[in-house]
Parts: C-alpha cells; structure tokens; sequence
C-alpha cells in the first residue's frame, strides 16, 4: 500500500473543469447533473425537470429530476416524465448496451416518495432515424420499501465472464450498505448475487463515483469501500456468489471518484480521495 497526496492545486483544476461543464448543460437539466454519451442509437441522455417535491436531500440539495431526456444518433429527442409520486434520485442517466445487441439502454435511480429508491432500465421504443419515438421503461427492481431509503450504482461491466453485463449497485450505503448485482434478462431485471457490508457514498455529497471497475482475465473486477469507506475491497462475481478480499485501508474516509491504472506486474493501482489525507495510492491484484 503507497500513500501519495494531491494538494489543492489539483482540486482547483477539478473545480473548474466541473463549473465548465456545467455551463453547458442543457435547458432545463438538472443543476448538478451529468451528461452521458453512447456510442450506439443513443447519442447523449441527462436528467431535467428539476423538482423538490420528494425533499430527502441524499445529494447534498433537495433538487431531484422529474424526467430523463435523451437523444438519438439520429437527433430525435426523447423525454420520459415521471409521475408525482417518483423521483429520479441521481445526477446521470447512464447509457450503455447491457445485452451486448448494439442498442442502448439507460440505467439511473428512480424513487418513490412512499417507498425509497429503486434501479431502472430505460430504452428507445420505435426511434429510428425517420421517426423520433419514445422512451419507455424496461424494467425496474422492487423499491427498497421506506420513503429515505436509496441506493448508489457501483459500476457496470460483465463481472462474471458470461458476456452479459451486470449493474452493481449498493443498497443504502449509509445505513449498512448491501452490494448486489442485477442483469437485464428478457425486459427483467434479475438479482444474480448480494452481500452485505459496502458502502460507495458518503451522505449529503454529490460525488457517486467511490468505487472503480478494471478489466481482468475474461471477466470485470469491482474495487469498492466497506461500510467504514476507510476500508477498500476487490470484488469478483462468481457462480458461487460475491468473493470480497480487502486490499487496503485509508488513513481517512474515502471521499471521491475513485480511478484505476494498471501498475507494475499487472496489479491494478487505485486513486482513492480520501476526506483529510488528499489523494491516497492502493495497489491490489487484478485477478
């Protein structure tokens, strides 16, 4: 384990980067929001409609999305709006192909104001490049059941090796957090495997990314904090279940998105902001 610092020369680079891009959000996105691109028939999709009508504040405001936009490679813009009982509870919509088919899929938190947050799997329905279509929604995991209770996403790749991608998501992370791993099978979405004892957020911030993702031998590896967030595991999904190996701690409380490299001999080198000991170094295998 090698600790090294950034100092605050390197957030400022962070801040003005992030007070950029935020002037080019689109009308009516949400205010922190983050846009994401596909490389399929989706071409960007971000959260808008800001509204306060859910006022849990998980993110750090109580400004949460009333819709998801997104926009083809073709240019037609679609827009799903929720009813007034839901929330996106989320800063990205994030596109990707799920089921390895070339067609996109939208992955965000979606919450009820009654019964907490849920994960959601959003497409294109009859979009093509002469007719705009609409956004409809696939398929959505239960909700966890309490108004106040959400969840984060971990990261998404093929983490057993079948050759289907899984979201990872950990399910309130603030209060005893569960990772579980769902697949979309089918316009389902199926739990594969759950443990108990992660968490990849720290409550009130907007920063989602504790946790990073890195390619190993014919299957994806999950790198992620334990519930204390000083803690730091590698994950592998395995036909038996979630295998966890703790690769380090952190002096401090993990704090901000979390980058992988590959290092010396293959092992994997993680970046890992910590919340008073600047930006930490932890070195794990990549197996």
């Amino acid at each position: 384990m090698r600790f090294s610092r950034l100092g605050a020369a390197a957030f400022a680079v962070f801040a003005l980067q992030a007070s950029a891009f935020a002037d080019q959000l689109p009308e009516g996105a949400l205010p922190d929001a983050a846009i994401s691109r596909g490389k399929n028939n989706l071409k960007k999709a971000w959260l808008a409609r800001p509204t306060t009508r859910y006022g849990h504040g998980i993110l750090g405001d109580a400004i949460e999305a009333g819709s998801l936009v997104a926009v083809t490679s073709c240019g037609h813009k679609m827009e799903f709006i929720l009813d007034k009982d839901l929330v996106f509870e989320d800063r990205q919509a994030r596109i990707v192909d799920l089921e390895g088919d070339h067609y996109d899929e939208v992955v965000v938190v979606e919450s009820s104001l009654d019964h907490g947050a849920a994960l959601s799997v959003y497409g294109p329905k009859g979009a093509t490049c002469s007719a705009a279509g609409g956004l409809t929604r696939i398929a959505r995991t239960p909700f966890i059941g309490t108004r106040n209770r959400w969840l984060n996403p971990a990261g998404i790749a093929d983490y057993d090796g079948d050759g289907i991608k899984e979201i990872a998501i950990v399910v309130t992370p603030h209060i005893g957090g569960t990772l579980q791993f769902w697949a979309l099978r089918e316009g389902r979405l199926v739990l594969k495997a759950k443990k108990f004892g992660f968490s990849n957020h720290a409550i009130g911030s907007r920063e989602q990314g504790l946790s990073a993702t890195v390619d190993g031998a014919g299957h994806s590896l999950l790198f992620l904090p334990g519930v204390d967030r000083r803690s730091i595991f590698r994950v592998k999904l395995t036909l038996e279940g979630i295998k966890s190996h703790q690769i380090g701690t952190l002096p401090s409380e993990a704090a901000g998105q979390i980058t992988a490299k590959t290092g010396s001999g293959g092992k994997v080198v993680l970046s890992v902001p910590t919340q008073a000991h600047g930006v930490v170094e932890l070195t794990g295998a990549a197996n």
